[in-house]
């Protein structure tokens, strides 16, 4: 066997260090490190140059790569420390996780193992109105090491041929320069148009693997520079990569050229290291920086589950806690190297052997473990999940949305103007009540059903998410998302409210108000309801719990811990909004305004909790259940505001 063995560069390590201290740190603090997310992209580049010069060098001294042999070494460098944490990581899901979670997780076990975490995350991560963060996800990572191993399936067989048939370094840096440049045009294009793909995918990230594959090819064609280029190289390297950690953020356009400062830094500071120990590369080759890059692989596999735990149990990521999960981190790093990288990389073994016992046993539990979860949850088995007390969080925090007589449309639809679902009572023949407006109207619609019962009006609701309520099409401020339903709810509604006696009214104020154009044409509309409707109710903002989330109660079965009535609260109690719906109705006769501030708000600050039961769904929307408790208790209380929805019986 041909070994391709090369020349241990502790600098190279040292690098493995920057990249996953910056990834580590990015990601329990953001604020800390803002471009510590391009960590993942110097491990492209130093991974490219690694197996680039591996291959090159079987090549040069067989002319040939023995394909076999090379998924071998990989197999036994990435699976066993993988399975080190996949298999930990999906036990603890299974003791925390809700069942939802728990088949997402399963799912995303599955494809990490077969090197395509990125192709599942691409097509399975919900960017929806109503989506959850991604920082839950214990294994969302793992995408980086799905574009690196599908790298590894292509790049050998591209080698083979640069190295036999183009006979020169000149056109094998042309060629691997026109993959280069070809993906990088790529991925910055797809920053606008798809982001999720650009970021995942390999077409848009080989560029990075690339840039440190041209690097090993300029050291296999004997390419020495001087000692002073190499010192300025290094330099500049060093420099590029902490100015773009720096400086870089998430909202600049990564992988595209916002990554390219940092992607030839890092291949600078390798070239710089092939001849000479350059001031730099003493630096990085620092004991501690050495000893950190050696175990920097397990490092990465470890640290990104152990704080989507912590998140998922809405544990505050302080310094304290960040200490605890650095050393933690670090700790079963250390583990994985020295008890189960090292000894299972080194030790002599069969290539039958390896692909059976490395690869195809685990691949079996694996999916074994995975296919009984998913049917346990299926068939609602009591040991997996106490469904009891799932099913009565869910119907305590459904949003409004998924309910039948709801008539909230992403993409509006005019059947909402007649059909008999939207109306309460169902079976009423003449309805004098119309709410409209966005979803911060619809979310209202519990506690008006229970007005509508208790003070005998009728009503109809017809609403579309994300819609400022606005006749006119003056005002442009709409989420892309959501526009073309709005266009077609702002078309036609006008017409539909003059139908009724009674409109009520809500939007999202505080997202709209104090924006250009919005009081001018909100006045318009105002006027035209005004003299429409006999009266029209301006529904107010309801207070908002950032941080609020309907899974805490969720999460709570399994952590008794977790306190939700009390950590969400806030004492910053209106919007501002509020007040200018105030000042706007003491201008029209037959306008009135309401909202729920007192049954949610004291001295002390405001609640998403009603007597100990959540009434929230997210941080801004009240839930059905809590709509209706809301409306329950008002009337129990003999709300003075309710005095509005009391004369709306009087209204034909």
């Amino acid at each position: 066997m041909i070994s391709t063995h090369i020349k241990y560069r502790g600098d190279i390590d040292g690098l493995r260090a920057i990249a996953v201290l910056s990834v580590i740190i990015f990601h329990i603090n953001a604020k800390w490190i803002p471009g510590g997310f391009l960590g993942v992209d110097i491990f492209f580049v130093i991974s490219g140059y690694l197996i680039t010069l591996i291959l090159t060098k079987e090549v040069a001294s067989t002319n040939k790569i023995n394909i076999t042999n090379f998924y071998k070494r990989r197999i036994k460098r990435i699976i066993p420390a993988l399975l080190f944490v996949l298999i930990p990581t999906f036990i603890v899901g299974l003791l925390l996780f809700a069942p939802d979670n728990i088949l997402s997780l399963s799912k995303s076990m599955i494809w990490s193992f077969f090197s395509a975490a990125n192709i599942y995350f691409f097509s399975s991560i919900d960017i929806g109105y109503f989506a959850t963060g991604s920082s839950e996800l214990p294994l969302l990572h793992l995408w980086s090491l799905g574009v690196e191993e599908q790298f590894y399936i292509l790049w050998p067989f591209v080698v083979l041929f640069l190295l036999r048939y183009t006979g020169s370094i000149k056109k094998q840096f042309i060629i691997t320069s026109i993959l280069f440049i070809l993906s990088l045009i790529w991925a910055q294009s797809m920053i606008v148009s798809n982001h999720s793909f650009a970021y995942y995918m390999l077409p848009t990230r080989a560029w990075e693997l690339l840039a440190g594959s041209m690097v090993a090819l300029l050291v296999h064609s004997g390419f020495k520079p001087k000692r002073i280029n190499s010192e300025i190289m290094g330099l500049l390297g060093l420099v590029s990569i902490i100015l773009s950690l720096i400086f870089v953020t998430e909202s600049d356009p990564v992988p595209g050229i916002a990554a390219l400062p940092v992607i030839i830094g890092a291949a600078l500071l390798i070239l710089s290291g092939i001849s000479y120990r350059t001031l730099v590369g003493r630096f990085l080759s620092f004991k501690f920086f050495v000893a950190i890059g050696l175990v920097s692989y397990s490092a990465y596999l470890w640290h990104w589950p152990v704080l989507a735990f912590l998140r998922y149990a809405l544990i505050d990521i302080n310094v304290p806690v960040a200490i605890a999960v650095i050393l933690f981190t670090f700790l079963m790093a250390m583990i994985s190297y020295f008890f189960i990288e090292t000894p299972l990389r080194t030790n002599s073994i069969s290539t039958k052997n390896v692909f059976f016992r490395y690869f195809f046993v685990p691949a079996v539990i694996l999916i074994s473990m995975s296919l009984f979860v998913h049917k346990a949850i299926k068939h609602k088995k009591d040991f997996i999940y106490p469904w009891t007390k799932l099913n009565t969080v869910n119907e305590e925090t459904s949003p409004v949305y998924k309910f039948k007589y709801s008539c909230q449309y992403s993409l509006f639809d005019t059947n909402a103007y007649n059909e008999q679902r939207c109306v309460y009572p169902e079976d009423a023949n003449n309805t004098n009540v119309f709410l409209i407006g966005d979803s911060n109207a619809a979310h209202y619609l519990g506690m008006l059903r229970v007005f509508a019962k208790e003070y005998g009006f009728t009503m109809r609701n017809a609403t579309q998410s994300a819609c400022p309520m606005i006749f006119d099409d003056k005002f442009k401020c709409i989420n892309p998302q959501f526009e073309e339903g709005c266009k077609i709810y702002r078309r036609t509604v006008g017409q539909e409210v003059n139908k009724y006696s009674t409109v009520i009214v809500g939007v999202s104020w505080d997202s709209y108000y104090h924006r250009k154009g919005f009081k001018e044409s909100f006045k318009d509309t105002l006027d035209q309801l005004s003299k429409s409707a006999q009266q029209v109710i301006l529904l107010g903002k309801v207070p908002r719990f950032p941080g609020y989330n309907k899974e805490c109660e969720i999460r709570a079965i399994r952590l008794s811990s977790l306190d939700c009535s009390t950590r969400f609260n806030n004492h910053n109690k209106e919007s501002d909004a509020n007040e200018y719906l105030r000042n706007m109705v003491n201008k029209y006769p037959n306008v009135r305004y309401f909202d729920i501030q007192r049954q949610l708000c004291d001295n002390d600050g405001c609640s998403p909790y009603l007597d100990g039961n959540p009434v929230y769904y997210n941080s801004g929307h009240l839930s059905m259940k809590g709509s209706e408790l809301i409306g329950k208790k008002m009337i129990q209380m003999h709300s003075p505001s309710l005095q509005i929805f009391e004369n709306l019986k009087n209204n034909e």
